[in-house]
């Protein structure tokens, strides 16, 4: 009959589906065990311990370094050099005198005003006497003085032009490079040589943006160059500027650096750190664990499990300053973290949440 030939096939049809079933059961059975039998995925990372320090805010400014005396040396009155005092580029001691010039024409005039002198005195000393006998009139003695008194300002006024023609270093210093030679003819007002002084202290002259126009003098800044080898040398504020220009909107600060690290010459580029705002406690982590995406700025801390096995946990935390190598983070904005919380490092950029690590080290 055919309900028989029908039967037949429904169980032949399920007895196939029901082996392959099985077969296939087996076979993702299988697959799960073999799944099972590797290690849960992990990745190993360096650790950091959570710990707080004080931090003072800074504004980094670029300086120049200027000389605390400076001067270039003139001529006041032309004539021919006769005599130079000091080398090119060498050291110039106070009082040492620079520059000589040709001054014959002055002494064989000052010589003549001398006699002149000499001869006036004789009359003023005659014509006393004479006026003390009523040998003599009272104008004839008061001519008398007044050419003494002329021939004397004749003779200060020659002294002093000999004086213009020799040029006397005001301070001691470096004087720069020349090229004056004797016998030279210089005209008045030439420029012959700078002369810088020559010391340990130096003045520091940066501009800050008007937003902190409020600084106040004997503020400490720190100056540093390292290309120079200047590290981390102390300068005091000596003097602000009173205006604020009207092109770039700052402020000129000059401060006041001794220092003994290195010789600065003027001219010279420095880096000026200036302190802003108050002290504030955070916390510094390398910039490696600091990790960023479209959600904000993170760190993975390390927890323990049930297990006692690290596990990671993304924790927002808020970045205010990166010095060096080290992030500066606001600990008052990143209520995740706790003093000594364990933080995660170099290769943090290879976790993810909840994923198994292992340390390089022990970072309880």
């Amino acid at each position: 009959m055919h309900w028989r030939r029908w039967l037949v096939t429904i169980v032949f049809f399920f007895a196939v589906v029901g082996s392959l079933g099985f077969v296939k059961f087996n076979q993702v059975m299988a697959a799960i065990a073999f799944g099972e039998s590797f290690p849960e995925p992990s990745e190993t990372v360096r650790i950091e311990k959570v710990e707080t320090s004080i931090w003072q805010p800074n504004l980094r400014l670029i300086g120049s370094i200027l000389p605390i005396h400076s001067l270039e040396i003139r001529n006041e009155l032309e004539g021919v050099v006769t005599y130079i005092g000091f080398k090119s580029g060498g050291k110039v001691e106070k009082g040492a005198v620079l520059l000589r010039m040709q001054i014959d024409d002055e002494l064989a005039q000052l010589d003549a005003i001398d006699a002149e002198i000499m001869i006036a005195e004789l009359d003023v000393t005659r014509f006393e006497k004479l006026l003390e006998q009523r040998a003599s009139s009272r104008e004839q003695y008061d001519r008398a003085k007044a050419q003494l008194a002329v021939s004397n300002a004749r003779k200060r006024s020659l002294e002093a032009v000999i004086a213009k023609k020799t040029v006397i270093a005001p301070f001691a210093g470096q004087a720069g490079l020349h090229q004056l030679e004797t016998g030279a003819f210089l005209a008045a007002d030439t420029m012959t040589t700078k002369l810088v002084s020559d010391s340990n202290t130096v003045w520091v002259d940066f501009n800050i943006p008007q937003a902190y126009s409020n600084l106040s003098v004997g503020t400490k800044v720190t100056v540093s160059s390292t290309n120079l080898g200047l590290f981390d040398a102390t300068a005091v504020i000596a003097a602000i500027d009173q205006e604020i220009s009207t092109r770039s909107r700052n402020l000129r600060v000059r401060a006041e650096l001794t220092t003994f690290q290195v010789k600065l010459k003027p001219g010279t580029i420095v880096s000026v750190l200036l302190p802003v705002y108050s002290s504030k406690e955070v916390v510094r982590l390398p910039t490696k664990a600091i990790r960023h995406d479209a959600f904000g700025t993170y760190v993975f801390k390390l927890t323990k499990d049930d297990m006692n096995n690290w596990r990671a946990a993304r924790h927002v935390v808020t970045v205010i300053s990166k010095e060096n190598e080290s992030s500066i983070i606001d600990i008052a904005s990143s209520n995740s973290l706790q003093l000594n919380d364990i933080i995660a490092t170099q290769g943090s950029f290879k976790l993810r949440e909840g994923i198994l690590v292992y340390t390089d080290e022990q970072g309880e």
